[in-house]
């Protein structure tokens, strides 16, 4: 028989619907696969499964900007050779929704709404390109959280899905040409993605860390994007809770867990903050079997953030993350920052 989720129960629902975006990865133009969990924040997995038959929906928001590249500059890199291009921003709005088969497993969905603003890129050092604005649906990415451990408040679970090619690949400059495949809103390739995560309790904190892999399949226009490993670490305190519910009893709690069902806490309104460490990596792409050299990249980013928990039911989350190191190839421009927020409902 199931039972109404308590407190933590329902934050974990409802996080879990906000598909955390854990791997905005923003390398290229296109990105990384999404997850589910608290994960003390909102880009850290955390092994988080739902009760079994309870779900959520919710919707993600993540605003990108690049470092500006003028005229001048890209076409610099055209007369080096590089196929060099800019955008004004990025913005990708995503649905998503998860479901929890039994308390070990948990099924989760995204599909993202993607828009680039104002792309440019230089043919020749003497010209640049105003390609337009871009803007579509993205792929859809399935993912699946098996927990395998949870004892002594050390959780561990694997995760393992796919990026379905649902996007757009057809979409065309003000000129009428068809953009390259890493412009359009989707890909046109199969990704299996796979990784894990791990959780615990340090005192009033919990700590989590996640790390998942993406291997990019053969796609649109004979474009195989580079494969991406995207990891980090993410520390969080919740405020608002009674002195009498211990902090590591809200780390994969499920009904059943203990004897005394009686014991839930009632649910109330509380408040987290967090904040996450992540490292990004993103592989050289490929254009029909041939390797470009100045694609891809690697970085280090700090995204300090909170969350509010109201008691009926609804959770509002937003970070802001900021790059605290990157090499990214000269294709694409480095990155100011980057704004996430979240909102979902459990039930």
């Amino acid at each position: 028989m199931l039972l109404p989720p308590t407190a933590s129960n329902l934050v974990r629902l409802l996080v879990a619907a906000c598909a955390a975006s854990f791997s905005t990865a923003s390398l290229a133009d296109h990105m990384g696969p999404s997850g589910f969990g608290s994960g003390g924040g909102l880009l850290v997995l955390s092994p988080d499964t739902l009760d079994q038959g309870h779900g959520g929906l919710g919707f993600r928001l993540t605003y990108a900007r690049p470092d500006h590249r003028s005229d001048a500059a890209l076409q610099a890199l055209a007369g080096d050779g590089i196929h060099a291009h800019n955008t004004d921003y990025n913005l990708n709005a995503a649905i998503g929704a998860a479901y929890g088969v039994t308390h070990q497993l948990t099924i989760s969905a995204e599909l993202p709404y993607v828009r680039r603003d104002h792309l440019r890129e230089a043919e020749t050092v003497d010209e640049t390109v105003d390609l337009g604005n871009v803007s579509g649906l993205g792929d859809l990415s399935i993912l699946a959280k098996y927990r395998l451990v949870r004892s002594r408040g050390i959780a561990v679970a694997l995760i393992g899905g796919i990026k379905l090619p649902t996007g757009s690949t057809h979409r065309r400059s003000r000129d009428g040409e068809r953009l390259e495949t890493e412009h359009q809103p989707g890909t046109g390739s199969w990704d299996p993605i796979f990784g894990a995560s791990l959780g615990t309790t340090v005192g009033l904190f919990q700590v989590t860390a996640s790390g998942l892999y993406q291997i990019a399949g053969k796609g649109a226009q004979e474009t195989r994007l580079g494969d991406r490993l995207q990891g980090g670490i993410a520390l969080s305190h919740r405020f608002g809770v009674p002195a009498h519910e211990h902090p590591a009893k809200s780390l994969n709690h499920h009904h059943g867990d203990e004897l005394d069902e009686g014991a839930e806490a009632h649910a109330q309104a509380s408040w987290d903050g967090f904040i996450e460490l992540s490292g990004e990596w993103e592989g050289r792409q490929k254009v029909a079997g041939d390797v470009e050299q100045d694609s891809g990249g690697k970085s280090i980013w700090l995204a300090p953030g909170a969350r509010f928990n109201s008691a009926s039911g609804f959770t509002v989350a937003a970070s802001i993350g900021l790059p605290l190191w990157q090499d990214i190839r000269d294709s694409h421009p480095d990155n100011r920052y980057r704004v996430t927020l979240s909102i979902g409902r459990a039930f």
